[in-house]
């Protein structure tokens, strides 16, 4: 056996029983160390020395050594080094934590960036699985990361950690929590993919709004439009590579969907976050789209299954015959072409939603369009009617079924004309007409002819179905945020929810003092009943006007940082709230505070057109005429408001000039200076 203090050995080799194994492995042969750390080692059979000059007839051994969870010797032996690769990865991976005295022994093999990448996964998915919050399983997958780089720079840099941290990134974490600075710099290294990123959203979602069901939808959605302009700051700070997607709002829709099934009640809760929780053009405009688009899958449903692969004509042109008596009776000869259906599912130029056309005229939210006129809904209606006509009248008589003969010369009476020369038989058959009529407008919009009944009842359900796009009214943009009020978390409120009491002070008083007590009670005064004082509507709408105000003027003068609750949720739905990050002195802010500035320091009939303007909907162009403004009240006041070199109000000449705002700054922007200088206005 060999003599520890001779070999000179520190590490895993020190121990007796690690030597002993060793040596019994060897069949008390020679050996030497190849390898060692306070963990495992590698080591090989050393040759006698009689073979020192015939070394090629030695056959040499590799021995590879660690302990097992019980704390026993464990062996792996090979006739070649290279065959220890995997059992060496095999022991790394049993540990329970993550063992650094591994990483020097996979340098023994070529296989030393595979066998790391392989490390890093498997225990990067323990801390995934270990069911920790998101950012502290982050910061073990960044230590994990610094060892490995620590040793290995060359290969860390090299390793696929995005899916590890996308896996992170799926786990609860708190509502917008802080993250220190080196984390920031590792994420923007191993960003998560977007899948990451959206469960990240999603859990945010969850903490600030709540399940579907626990609140009113419109309460819902104003918290959601809320929480997006917050995730938007905090990934400014934190996670400057991500951009909050734009489908976030349309997304919480769908799933909202999913849980409450009833698209009438999503319309309606739309609309009161609209009208009283004031939710901004950018998601009203959202929603519209979306509900436009959840309609329209059962309407293009229905289209489809009415003009697909079926044969439909429409009506050109209808010309009166003079002589019916020669042309089988028809008083009317028609003129067709095949009717051009379309699905179009888009927005048109003056902002209706076209679902489909069919040849000129357009199916959309606002009517029915054929050229330049529009017909609204509640002054079209349907005409259906069976036709039967021969060939004199209409000539293509594809797939329409046949309805017998009648002859080309026909009497008064109705006989056939038997003195008139080549009288020939002439097909009949029956047709399927639909007609679509508008109050006050002399002809029809449009006629249709079908070969068979159904589709064309199919094609007229379509129609009378379609007016449902008619259903979505534009509804003026007013109230406050439903979810945000702020408030300030103090000590000593903290300390009376927590109730601390000394004690060995008893709260149940002696029975013997219970006369006494009862005798320092006085009798309770009789009070009048008083009505409860209520503030009038008016005040209070200005109340929570000025509230906003001053909300966000404090935050963009940087004086102070608020708390944030959701006064709609219960206290125990209430997560971790955390600070708000906001900007330091000299960091670009976005020329809110400039604009405000500019506007705050017009006066009389300049003030007065900027507040007129500021009303109107942003982004959208309005002629000066629909303002009642000139060009040149216009003219003077829209260079003066700029920040950047970026103008609020911009004027678009032409045979009309047009005015338009806000098209250079984000929604947050707009829907402060819109509440804040309409009311002035």
């Amino acid at each position: 056996m060999s003599d520890l203090n001779d070999r000179g050995f520190k590490g895993f080799l020190s121990a007796m029983d690690v030597v002993e194994k060793a040596d019994a492995s060897f069949e008390g042969k020679g050996w030497r160390a190849i390898a060692e750390t306070q963990s495992a080692a590698v080591v090989a059979s050393k040759a006698p020395s009689i073979f020192s000059i015939f070394g090629k007839l030695f056959e040499q051994k590799f021995l590879f050594l660690y302990r097992g969870p019980r704390g026993e010797v464990l062996t792996y032996q090979s006739k070649k080094l290279t065959d220890l690769s995997q059992a060496v990865l095999d022991a790394a991976l049993s540990q329970k934590d993550f063992n650094n005295d591994f990483l020097d022994l996979f340098l023994l093999f070529k296989e030393a960036p595979d066998m790391i990448e392989k490390t890093i996964a498997h225990y990067a998915t323990q801390i995934s699985q270990g069911g920790e919050d998101l950012f502290s399983a982050l910061r073990e997958m960044k230590i994990l990361y610094e060892k490995v780089k620590k040793k290995f720079g060359q290969y860390a840099a090299k390793l696929p950690l995005n899916n590890l941290v996308t896996a992170i990134f799926k786990l609860h974490c708190a509502f917008l929590p802080s993250i220190e600075e080196d984390m920031v710099d590792f994420l923007k290294q191993f960003p998560p993919e977007p899948e990451g990123m959206e469960s990240f959203v999603e859990n945010q979602l969850l903490l600030a709004v709540g399940e579907p069901e626990e609140s009113e939808i419109a309460v819902q959605l104003s918290r959601v439009e809320t929480v997006i302009h917050e995730l938007q700051k905090y990934c400014s700070s934190y996670l400057p590579w991500f951009i909050v997607p734009e489908g976030v709002f349309v997304s919480y829709l769908e799933k909202g969907m999913e849980r409450i099934p009833s698209l009438e009640a999503w319309f309606e809760g739309v609309k009161d976050a609209r009208t009283r929780y004031g939710l901004s053009q950018t998601h009203w405009e959202q929603s519209r789209r979306w509900y436009f688009e959840k309609i329209g899958a059962g309407l293009i449903t229905l289209f489809q299954r009415s003009i697909s692969g079926q044969s439909c004509w429409t009506i050109v042109e209808e010309k009166q015959i003079k002589d019916p008596l020669s042309h089988a009776g028809e008083t009317v000869r028609y003129t067709a072409k095949r009717t051009d259906f379309k699905i179009v599912r888009d927005d048109d130029q003056e902002g209706s939603y076209t679902l489909c056309s069919i040849d000129e005229m357009n199916i959309t939210s606002s009517g029915l369009k054929k050229a330049t006129k529009t017909f609204p809904y509640e002054n079209v209606n349907f005409n259906f009617n069976e036709l039967k006509i021969s060939k004199e009248a209409f000539l293509d008589s594809k797939d329409a079924r046949f309805a017998g003969y009648t002859w080309k010369y026909l009497l008064p009476g109705g006989g056939q004309d038997r003195e008139a020369k080549n009288n020939e038989r002439v097909e009949c058959f029956v047709y399927y007409v639909i007609t679509v009529l508008s109050k006050g407008f002399g002809t029809p919009i449009l006629k249709l002819f079908f070969a068979k009944e159904e589709n064309a009842k199919l094609f007229l359900d379509f129609m009378n179905e379609a007016t449902i796009l008619g259903s979505w009214k534009e509804y003026p943009q007013n109230g406050l945020p439903a979810p945000l009020k702020a408030k300030q978390r103090t000590r000593e409120s903290d300390q009376r929810k927590a109730g601390s009491q000394d004690p060995n002070i008893s709260l149940v008083p002696a029975i013997e003092r219970l006369p006494e007590i009862l005798a320092t009670i006085e009798e309770p005064k009789v009070v009048e009943d008083k009505k409860p004082f209520t503030l009038p509507r008016e005040l209070v709408e200005k109340i929570n006007s000025l509230h906003y105000e001053l909300e966000w003027s404090v935050k963009s003068n940087l004086k102070t940082v608020l708390h944030y609750y959701f006064p709609e949720m219960a206290p125990e739905e209430i997560g971790a709230i955390v600070e708000e990050k906001l900007p330091v002195a000299g960091e670009k802010t976005y020329g809110l505070k400039e604009l405000e500035d500019k506007i705050e320091a017009l006066s009389g009939k300049t003030l007065q057109t900027v507040c007129k303007i500021l009303a109107c909907e942003p982004e959208k162009e309005y002629t000066l005429e629909e303002l009642g403004l000139s060009f040149w009240s216009v003219f003077v006041v829209a260079p003066k408001i700029t920040t950047g070199g970026k103008p609020l109000i911009e004027v678009i000449s032409g045979e009309k000039p047009r005015v338009i705002w806000g098209r250079n700054f984000d929604s947050r922007i707009r829907d402060i200076l819109k509440r804040k200088f309409t009311f002035e206005g």
